[in-house]
């Protein structure tokens, strides 16, 4: 009798242990459902806004500038953009040009008085040996006829040199006043100004800067870590926080091989094309680069979170009649909020949540969705 206590009493001792582990204490774990929607792999950036086709006005006249445009104005190609004081060159042109008339009449007239010197001196030879005039006064004719042939001959020589000489200079000082008046090189808008009406300009200084404002780029800054995955042809979404709810569309076009150190970040640069309409974009303006990788329309995904790894095989763990199940999975495009499953899951299993600290295979959960029904 008491050898068949013991035995029911092993029985009901076992039966309570397995009572204890199929319903004992759960382990309370936070998890969602498997869903399927689109999903995109970007690369997060910034860079800043710069016309495709720009140009740089710079003086090619030191002086007062008269005329020069507002940002904003709208100019076509061979439009006035900056005009100078040109009264001083005009006055320089001038000089110079009565300069070379001068030099020129004072040798037609040494040739001219040549000329008569030389048919008087033949005139008084014959009075001369007729005895009509001195010895003094034909002496006189001599030196003169001397005189005149000297001042012809060193003027033959001197006067095409500075004729030389004054055509080069009135040919600067024209092309100064060409200059005095600069005219847009193509049809855009000036969208910036370094010089006012009525300041002092040197050659050489920047005045404005014209671009087609409906031509226009990104330079994106890189992470030397995103670089591999940024490629030509690849979509860009540009924000900027000076219009809170505006987005641009842009391309890829170019990826520069050249890595260099801006305010502690690696990086390289990128250029993307904005397509139309770029308004509201300005060169120099700063924005916010969505680099869009990789997407799929249809994606079967689930929280980043909660994707687990062993020896990089990835699982997760499917909640199925209570029991925490590791499931390996395989996987598709990876962001930092959701990651694509090509095998292992389907619709709606819910799919525990990291960190799952002690979480193993077979345990008993109590699940909190993450949106907070259980």
């Amino acid at each position: 009798m008491l050898d068949r206590r013991l035995v029911l009493a092993g029985i009901a001792a076992a039966l309570l242990g397995l009572w204890w582990l199929t319903r004992g204490p759960a382990l309370p774990v936070v998890a969602a459902e498997v869903g399927e929607g689109p999903l995109s792999m970007r690369v997060v950036t910034n860079g800043s806004v710069e016309p495709v086709e720009e140009e740089a006005i710079r003086a090619r006249l030191a002086g007062r500038i008269l005329e020069i445009p507002e940002p904003g104005t709208e100019v076509s190609e061979g439009d006035v953009v900056v005009r100078f004081d040109d009264g001083p060159v005009a006055s320089e042109l001038s000089k110079a040009r009565s300069e070379r008339l001068t030099a020129e009449e004072s040798l037609r007239e040494a040739r001219s008085r040549y000329v008569r010197e030389r048919e008087r001196a033949k005139t008084d030879r014959q009075l001369f040996e007729q005895g009509a005039i001195t010895k003094a006064r034909w002496a006189v004719t001599q030196a003169d006829l001397r005189d005149a042939r000297e001042r012809v001959g060193y003027l033959e020589q001197d006067v095409p040199l500075r004729i030389e000489s004054l055509d080069l200079r009135i040919q600067d000082l024209e092309a100064q006043r060409e200059a005095a008046v600069v005219r847009a090189p193509f049809s855009g808008s000036v969208y910036r100004t370094e010089r006012r009406k009525g300041e002092l300009a040197g050659v050489g200084d920047p005045l404005l800067w014209i671009a087609d404002l409906g031509r226009l780029r990104v330079r994106a800054n890189i992470d030397q870590v995103d670089l591999g995955r940024v490629a030509e042809g690849q979509l860009v979404r540009i924000t900027s926080n000076a219009f809170a709810e505006r987005s641009w569309s842009g391309r890829m076009v170019e990826v520069i091989p050249r890595v260099v150190v801006k305010q502690s970040r690696t990086v390289s640069e990128a250029l993307a094309r904005v397509e139309p309409p770029t308004d509201g974009l300005v060169p120099g303006m700063t924005v916010d680069v969505e680099v869009i990788v990789a997407e799929t329309e249809l994606a079967l995904q689930v929280p980043a979170e909660a994707v687990f790894a062993a020896r990089s095989e990835p699982f997760v763990f499917r909640v199925l009649r209570g029991r925490a199940r590791r499931t390996p999975v395989r996987l598709g495009l990876e962001t930092v909020t959701a990651v694509e499953v090509l095998e292992g899951v389907e619709p709606g299993d819910r799919v525990v949540l990291g960190p799952a600290r002690g979480l193993g295979d077979g345990d008993r959960v109590e699940v909190q969705l993450r949106n907070g029904r259980p």
